[in-house]
């Protein structure tokens, strides 16, 4: 199966060309690209044909920093809900760990992998495709994005710890200087953004935990539709809709998805993952966004996950964060534990 990227995130490309006096209409159709798609929420583009694009774009323009102007006309929109989800994650780790869960939805080819050090977070992008490179340039727009992404939330005087690249350096390295506002290393062994720990668990003013949650359940939905081949996320879209009736089981679950127990169990372990595991994580992750939302009760977060007792939500939270849930929402906002 070819790889596929969403194809509204094409839209800033579209818009950079014609910053350029270069009619993207042509180039689009050099690439056997259909440029209604760009405003099809559902489409999405053959990575393959967007890498030509990429190549098209570079010799049309002329200019070797094309990336960086590409990404100035990039917007959360392009994300889907994704990107909305970001803008209305609580910290900017919260935003970074949501978009590493769901990066599928932008494309299938590369992987996002988040480490943790002491003082810092590191995402990086990795394509384990190596038979389907990246060009250089869709690298460049994808960091300079997410940087813009990053100022969006925290202001215009955010800045990356460092940024290691896998790309060679260019003539001039001013324009990436005065974009990024941080160290670079150029000819690296990764493509990684570094961020400083402070930072990333910080309160972000745009935070809205009932608007993350909403966006990230069509995003759970876009998958679910996108990769039927995926049972666990599918469990997870599952779980999230029937947590609350209080009656979920394994078994009500393979009903939904219209299997057998037996193939449910068999399907998820081939996933690497099960229907207790999953169950975990979705909990979990919900209960975070609950707990952010101070008009809920614990004893209504208790029965919205589906635990019959308070005690056994108390339990379940203090293993997974390492305090009750009273004392949880005492600490700071923004405070991850």
């Amino acid at each position: 199966m070819p790889y596929t990227n969403l194809a509204s995130s094409a839209l800033s490309i579209w818009r950079a060309l014609e910053s350029y006096g270069v009619d993207p209409a042509v180039l689009f159709e050099q690439a056997g690209l259909d440029p209604q798609k760009l405003y099809d929420a559902n489409a999405r583009y053959r990575d393959s044909r967007l890498y030509t694009l990429w190549q098209l774009v570079v010799e049309a323009t002329g200019d070797p920093y094309v990336g960086l102007r590409v990404a100035s006309y990039w917007h959360p929109s392009a994300a889907h809900a994704l990107g909305y989800a970001w803008l209305a994650s609580a910290t900017l780790n919260d935003a970074l760990e949501r978009t590493v869960r769901y990066y599928r939805m932008m494309t299938d080819k590369e992987e996002l992998i988040l480490t943790e050090s002491e003082e810092e977070f590191r995402l990086i992008i990795e394509n384990p495709a190596a038979d389907y490179p990246t060009a250089p340039e869709d690298l460049d727009a994808s960091f300079a994005a997410l940087i813009h992404l990053c100022r969006m939330c925290h202001g215009e005087s955010f800045n990356p710890l460092r940024i290691t690249m896998g790309r060679p350096a260019l003539p001039d390295p001013a324009p990436f200087a005065e974009h990024f506002r941080a160290p670079i290393q150029y000819s690296g062994n990764e493509n990684s953004v570094c961020f400083d720990k402070v930072d990333a668990q910080t309160a972000l003013p745009t935070a809205n935990a009932e608007v993350a949650r909403a966006n990230e359940k069509i995003v759970q939905e876009y998958l679910a539709r996108f990769d039927r081949s995926s049972v666990a996320m599918q469990v997870r879209a599952r779980l999230t809709e029937q947590l609350s009736s209080g009656h979920t089981t394994q078994e009500s679950i393979a009903d939904a998805l219209h299997m057998s127990l037996r193939s449910l169990q068999r399907r998820l372990n081939n996933e690497g993952t099960s229907y207790k595991g999953l169950l975990d994580e979705t909990r979990r992750e919900l209960a975070a966004h609950y707990m952010a939302e101070s008009h809920r009760s614990i004893n209504e977060i208790t029965y919205l996950l589906g635990f019959s007792e308070p005690s056994n939500f108390s339990r379940a939270f203090r293993r997974w964060t390492g305090k009750s849930p009273s004392a949880y929402r005492e600490q700071p906002p923004g405070f991850a534990t």
